[in-house]
């Protein structure tokens, strides 16, 4: 994914910034322009975490953010996402749930001397889980935080890694992970099903039929969550056997395996609160689907709950006005 640049007026835009916001997850860099009015500007690159070799994480955020910085040499960044893992720039730290914005805001990790400038990022949040197994999340926390509109609410967040965070009385109290997006980019890539698959193109037939196979991934995986590996599987042998086009398979898998998420995060989930999903559109496109074929009633958030999030725990923080 390239960068995207806004156009234009970016000299002003910056002069009226009170701060930069970064989400910078595994697979992607996300970058907005915050001031006292909202947003004034976003970028985006492909620059994830995982992408970045030999710790050259200055480098790539200047690569995006370049101009931004020379004009405003001040202006604070505050930061969430894989950037404060050990696999990213420094370890952020994390804190254990229940846990809020204020907590946040208190545990800001500094990273001001690898910018020269304040530059803090978010610690990620732990949690047990159902069989006391530890869950870890960096970079939700404040997509939930940004996102939330009353005191408590459910959020998917799908990425990566796909997570469902339960917030009560403006706490996070639990989230639930699981590895959906990963699963699937190493179906289609690396697996025995990699030869099989292929994108559709933008004909009107190839995208309703890969449409079809969709939701007839997310019937089969919703009806038999228990059987997923197996429902994987069935992928090959309809394309070997004429029941699946090459276009068709890469829709199929991601039915199956949102399918699948979704029935273990419904049961897992509250029945009392209603599942928003915080995502960008192609994304939420595919989980609103999903859930309505499995009889969950959700809703779409905005995509730039992020940013939201980061303008609030740095307010908190006194990092910006």
């Amino acid at each position: 994914m390239p960068a995207t640049p806004e156009p234009a007026a970016t000299a002003s835009h910056s002069d009226a910034a009170s701060l930069i916001g970064v989400d910078w997850g595994s697979s992607a860099l996300r970058a907005w322009l915050i001031g006292p009015g909202g947003i004034a500007a976003r970028r985006e690159s492909s620059a994830g975490v995982a992408s970045i070799a030999g710790g050259r994480f200055r480098a790539a955020f200047e690569a995006l953010c370049g101009d931004w910085l020379a004009r405003a040499p001040v202006l604070p960044v505050i930061a969430c996402g894989m950037i404060g893992s050990r696999d990213g720039w420094r370890d952020a730290g994390r804190l254990r749930t229940p846990a809020g914005l204020e907590a946040l805001a208190r545990h800001l990790a500094n990273f001001d001397d690898l910018m020269g400038r304040p530059f803090r990022v978010v610690p990620g949040l732990v949690a047990r889980g159902q069989i006391d197994s530890p869950d870890l999340m960096r970079g939700g926390e404040t997509q939930a935080i940004g996102a939330l509109q009353d005191r408590e609410g459910l959020f998917v967040l799908p990425g990566t890694h796909c997570r469902w965070v339960e917030l009560r009385d403006r706490q996070i109290v639990a989230f639930r992970t699981y590895m959906t997006g990963e699963l699937y980019a190493l179906l289609c890539r690396r697996s025995t099903l990699a030869s099989v698959c292929s994108d559709p193109d933008d004909s009107p037939q190839h995208q309703a039929e890969a449409l079809r196979a969709f939701d007839e991934g997310v019937d089969h995986a919703g009806a038999q969550p228990g059987s997923l590996t197996h429902l994987l599987f069935t992928a090959r042998t309809e394309t070997l056997l004429g029941g699946l086009a090459a276009h068709q398979v890469p829709a199929y898998l991601s039915g199956l395996l949102i399918g699948a998420e979704i029935r273990d995060a419904s049961a897992w989930s509250p029945h009392d609160l209603v599942p928003t999903v915080v995502a960008r559109s192609e994304l939420s496109s595919r989980y609103a689907r999903a859930m309505h074929r499995l009889a969950l009633h959700g809703r779409v958030a905005d995509g730039d709950s992020a940013a939201v999030g980061l303008a609030a725990i740095a307010r908190a923080a006194a990092l910006a006005r």
